[in-house]
């Protein structure tokens, strides 16, 4: 019986050493998303609008997305530095001119960031 003892615990032993992966066969977790990964963007509209009229979104002065009342869309774009703008549409009887001003946001690969799409009588604006 003594001897039987220290033998299942040096079987034990080496059936766990046997089970351990080898450090050369372990790849780390990469810790920064990949240098091409699209960020996200999230765009919703405010429910307490003063007219109907949908509200043009641009990304780098090019129309991406229309958006209602109480609406949200979300838009992969690349990283790096991007112009975002929103206008009233020029639809029916909205009349909206496009963007005014651009405002600049710089992505990192894999972000997201949400913004909220408010409207005025005479303006409208995102915000973070």
């Amino acid at each position: 019986m003594r001897l039987i003892a220290p033998a299942l615990h040096g079987l034990f032993c080496m059936a766990a050493q046997a089970s351990d992966i080898p450090p050369s066969a372990t790849e780390p977790a990469p810790t920064d998303p990949v240098a091409d990964a699209p960020a996200r963007l999230i765009f919703s509209r405010d429910n307490n609008a003063p007219n109907a009229c949908d509200v043009e979104l641009y990304a780098n002065q090019q129309v991406v997305a229309k958006l209602g009342p109480g609406e949200q869309t979300s838009l992969d774009l690349p990283s790096g530095e991007l112009g975002v703008a929103v206008a009233m549409s020029p639809d029916g009887y909205c009349g909206g001119r496009g963007p005014d001003v651009a405002q600049s946001v710089i992505l990192r690969p894999g972000e997201t960031r949400q913004f909220a799409i408010m409207v005025e009588p005479e303006q409208v604006f995102s915000r973070r």
